[in-house]
């Protein structure tokens, strides 16, 4: 391999720089430098017409033209002759040159952020704006986007700086979002919550009315909704007597507005504050248990299938219930964790724990929380169940005063645990559809409406649009993820084209978040991620299933399923789960839904899950022989 020294390499963040072995390389002029830098941005092939148009559009066809073969033979001058792909019609920079550029790098560790050191190595990159002393107009539009990444990946390690309770350097990432951005509402909150995590109310006030003066004195506004919520939370937090008493959480602050649920976050409130012995529960919105009930439930499972908003329904209900946990509201994020061994440690890491040379880690954690009165919540628990499971036991049974939220795809499965499945968004019904009865009352479409409008401005609501939402919302099974993707793709498709193009949704679902976990960016992943977690008997009945379009009975599908899992050795082995073992299984995981319909059980997948499992039926080989057997059966 070439030494990194060898290498050239190209910074476009700051001043436009190319380096050979620490040695800069001078060009002759600005326009050469733009063209390097448009091609290393776009790395794919260009019309020379295209090129010569952009860079020299303020001169005639024929010397924009020579122009670019002057700046072309420069390149390749500087570079040498295998840099640039280049023939009459086309130009590109050759894939394989050996050519480093810092905002590749910056785009590789952006795009799928998982642990910190990616996302810091990555600001270390930002040095200023790009090219941010380059006027041509191509590059604003890019630079606002590369700014706007930058700022997203400092409010990321913000939030997880605060999810290890290191609140200094959460406040350090968090000003250096401001100093880019100085009315990002969110940077503001994490400010506020960390001064607050270190005892200091006041710097949180004041934090608060900076930001009100500046939105008054640059656009007459005044702050969202959610920033007067946490300044009145703060103005009316209790006064604490030192540092550490006053770390009371360290919940994520939420990116984009919560839609609905209003129903769905009162329940989960009122499961967690029910027979409380500690606090009560007065001006929480919450409802306390009945006369008769003996006692509350501790351990409380939010499941449903991947982006049906376990996580979101979570953080509202843990955030409004901040001052009734007085020893605080913690948030474990297990996403990111590879094994069963480290989940411990990442419970230390948000309560701020600190791991004993003489004690289990578990025992620390417990003797921590055994005299707290706390909620710790659970987050993506789906890969790391077992574990997940034993810590919480041990937890609830020596710590009395101890509640748990646990958001995942399938329960825990323990004792006392009570199992919460989230619903999708309420939907309108695309053939009574009002407008007004869209906006008002239904929550997946006002979902639409808001994501659509925060990728494309210019996006206006008309009687017609109004229809094609509902059909796309309602085609999506309310599924927010699904949604907010759909949403996404208002930036460059008409409601209509997206309505049309759903039967191919997971090639259209794409391009979401990118400071996201991976498996939340396109529709797929997530259904890829709950697939990857069943069993191969599970995976059998799964894509199996997709052929009862209609829902089906536990007969029914027994009775087709019987005979197609036949041939698979797996399921004919002495050790194998019965059909109805594995059935229930795929209940509990949240890819089939179980309903009562006039006394007996049916059951269904929602369509985007059905057409996934029925693409990996085809992938299978088996669907032609089990259309057949679906049919002897019916018929």
């Amino acid at each position: 391999m070439e030494s990194e020294l060898g290498r050239l390499r190209l910074y476009l963040f700051g001043l436009f720089r190319l380096e050979r072995e620490k040695h800069e390389i001078a060009f002759p002029a600005r326009k050469v430098e733009s063209l390097l830098a448009y091609l290393a941005l776009h790395p794919e092939a260009h019309s020379r017409d295209t090129l010569a148009t952009l860079m020299w559009g303020d001169s005639d066809t024929k010397e924009a033209r020579h122009s670019l073969r002057t700046a072309l033979s420069t390149l390749n001058r500087l570079f040498g002759d295998h840099a640039l792909i280049a023939d009459r019609t086309a130009v590109r920079i050759n894939p394989n040159a050996a050519l480093w550029v810092d905002v590749h790098e910056f785009d590789a560790l952006t795009r799928q952020p998982g642990e910190p050191d990616d996302l810091e190595r990555a600001i270390k990159l930002y040095r200023d704006d790009l090219l941010v002393d380059f006027h041509d107009e191509w590059i604003q539009a890019i630079r606002e986007r590369y700014l706007q990444r930058y700022v997203a990946a400092l409010l990321h390690l913000a939030q997880a700086m605060r999810a290890r309770s290191e609140y200094d350097r959460a406040i350090e990432y968090a000003a250096m979002a401001l100093a880019r951005d100085a009315l990002n509402e969110q940077a503001h909150h994490q400010l506020m919550f960390c001064h607050v995590a270190l005892g200091n109310r006041p710097a949180a006030q004041r934090q608060y009315d900076k930001l009100v003066q500046m939105l008054r004195d640059e656009f007459n506004l005044e702050p969202s909704a959610e920033t007067r919520a946490l300044y009145d939370w703060i103005r009316h937090a209790p006064a604490q007597r030192e540092a550490r008493e006053a770390q009371i959480t360290n919940l994520p602050i939420p990116l984009t507005s919560f839609i609905g649920r209003k129903r769905e976050t009162a329940e989960v409130k009122r499961l967690l504050t029910s027979s409380s012995p500690s606090l009560s529960g007065a001006g929480l919105g919450v409802s306390g248990p009945s006369m008769g009930q003996r006692s509350s439930p501790r351990l409380i499972t939010l499941t449903g299938a991947g982006g049906s908003g376990k996580t979101r329904l979570a953080i509202q209900a843990a955030t409004d219930l901040i001052d009734y946990f007085k020893d605080g509201v913690w948030w474990v994020e297990l996403a990111p964790v590879v094994s069963e061994a480290f989940v411990p440690q990442a419970v230390a890491k948000a309560l701020g724990v600190q791991e004993a040379s003489d004690q289990a880690l578990t025992d620390t954690i417990t003797n921590h929380l055994c005299d707290k009165h706390a909620l710790l919540i659970l987050d993506n628990c789906e890969h790391v169940l077992a574990v997940c499971g034993r810590l919480a036991q041990t937890l609830l049974q020596a710590c009395p005063d101890l509640r748990i939220l646990v958001t995942s795809r399938e329960p825990l499965g323990m004792l006392g645990e009570v199992t919460w499945p989230v619903p999708t968004l309420s939907l309108p019904d695309s053939h009574k559809l009002s407008l007004v009865q869209a906006l008002l009352e239904y929550e997946g479409f006002r979902l639409f409406i808001e994501r659509a409008q925060a990728v494309n401005a210019g996006f206006a609501l008309t009687d017609d649009q109004a229809l094609a939402i509902a059909q796309i919302c309602r085609r999506l099974d309310g599924i927010p993820l699904a949604i907010e993707l759909a949403a996404a793709r208002v930036r460059s498709m008409s409601v209509d084209r997206i309505a049309a193009n759903l039967n191919d949704r997971f090639n259209l679902l794409t391009g979401g978040n990118r400071s996201a976990l991976p498996r939340h960016q396109t529709l797929r992943a997530t259904i890829d991620w709950s697939y990857a977690l069943l069993s191969e008997p599970e995976r059998i009945l799964f894509r199996q299933l997709s052929v009862l379009v209609g829902g089906w009975t536990l007969e029914a599908a027994e009775a087709v399923a019987s005979e197609l899992g036949m041939p698979n050795a797996e399921l004919r082995k002495g050790d194998a789960p019965s059909f109805h073992t594995s059935h229930s299984r795929l209940v509990d995981k949240s890819l089939v839904l179980a309903e009562q319909h006039y006394g007996d059980m049916r059951y269904r997948m929602l369509e985007t899950i059905r057409e996934y499992a029925a693409e990996k039926l085809v992938g299978s080989g088996e669907q032609v022989r089990i259309r057949d057997i679906h049919l002897d059966f019916f018929t």
